[in-house]
């Protein structure tokens, strides 16, 4: 993550009484509330995908991983990447899908 994302993240953590260690930064990045999620590309146990979270304003977009069982994908071998970490912004796409024609 960059100084930008750091600072950001550490000036909210100081403001809920957490530490400001680089392990608490990535925990409140990656367990704050999902706004969208794409990019999907399944694997064997998991699948792979692209997760843009809110931290106080700040849109924040990591990879990240989902599976479809009990265990977590860190259970199934799955390693977060630190380094994907990055700040995002919306941008509207427009998208052409094919139908069946009756």
């Amino acid at each position: 993550m960059n100084e930008k994302i750091r600072q950001h993240v550490a000036k909210f953590a100081e403001s809920k009484g957490w530490s400001t260690d680089e392990k608490t930064l990535v925990e409140v990045i990656v367990e704050a509330n999902i706004v969208w999620r794409g990019n999907e590309s399944s694997r064997r146990w998991w699948t792979d995908c692209f997760m843009v979270v809110e931290v106080n304003g700040m849109m924040i977009g990591f990879d990240g991983a989902i599976t479809t069982g009990d265990d977590s994908p860190r259970e199934k071998g799955w390693e977060f990447n630190p380094e994907t970490i990055c700040e995002v912004e919306p941008r509207e796409v427009t998208t052409t899908t094919y139908v069946r024609k009756a």
